[in-house]
């Protein structure tokens, strides 16, 4: 009798992550409408050669198909033009992006992966971005989780895999949020 490994599936994690550091100062929507199929999924990664990690495609395929995570304006009022002030205190949010051909241009993996390739001449596709910071989380031609670096053009390895980096980028929002609130 052959023995057959079943691979196991991975849990999307992104409510347990939110769960734990949010309250009431936060509002979160799902950066699609409706859910990314496994379908888009493979086409994309087919198409540009780069498989996605399984921790991320659980993500896409669970309850938010990408998400969107700020502290209400009337917690943290956003920048006007010509304000200054340390770097974090216009970090006030953060997104995941989305599978969905469906939504946006600036949410979607997809677009922003061809932006990427044609901007800075790099392949990596876009997984996480932190508002008001130019540099960008993604996913490399190896499969690794990476930080592009704008200005230097260049990446820096990430030592993590997507629930880590997403439980570490909420748990940072978190505190940026109390320091703006109780300084």
């Amino acid at each position: 009798m052959a023995i057959t490994f079943f691979q196991k599936k991975e849990i999307d994690k992104t409510q347990d992550i939110l769960t734990k550091y949010l309250d009431s100062d936060f509002r979160v929507f799902p950066m699609a409408e409706n859910k990314t199929s496994k379908k888009e999924i493979e086409k994309f990664e087919e198409e540009i050669g780069i498989l996605l990690t399984k921790e991320f495609k659980a993500h896409l395929l669970g309850r938010f198909p990408g998400i969107y995570v700020e502290v209400l304006e009337e917690k943290w009022p956003r920048p006007k033009e010509y304000d200054v002030g340390p770097f974090w205190t216009f970090l006030y949010g953060l997104h995941t992006f989305t599978g969905s051909s469906e939504s946006d241009d600036w949410m979607r993996m997809n677009y922003n992966y061809y932006q990427m390739l044609e901007t800075a001449n790099q392949r990596a596709v876009p997984i996480l971005k932190i508002i008001g910071d130019a540099d960008v989380y993604c996913i490399n031609e190896n499969s690794n989780i990476v930080r592009f670096k704008h200005e230097e053009n260049k990446f820096d390895a990430i030592d993590c895999d997507f629930w880590q980096l997403l439980d570490n980028e909420i748990s940072e929002l978190k505190k940026r949020k109390d320091r703006k609130i109780n300084p």
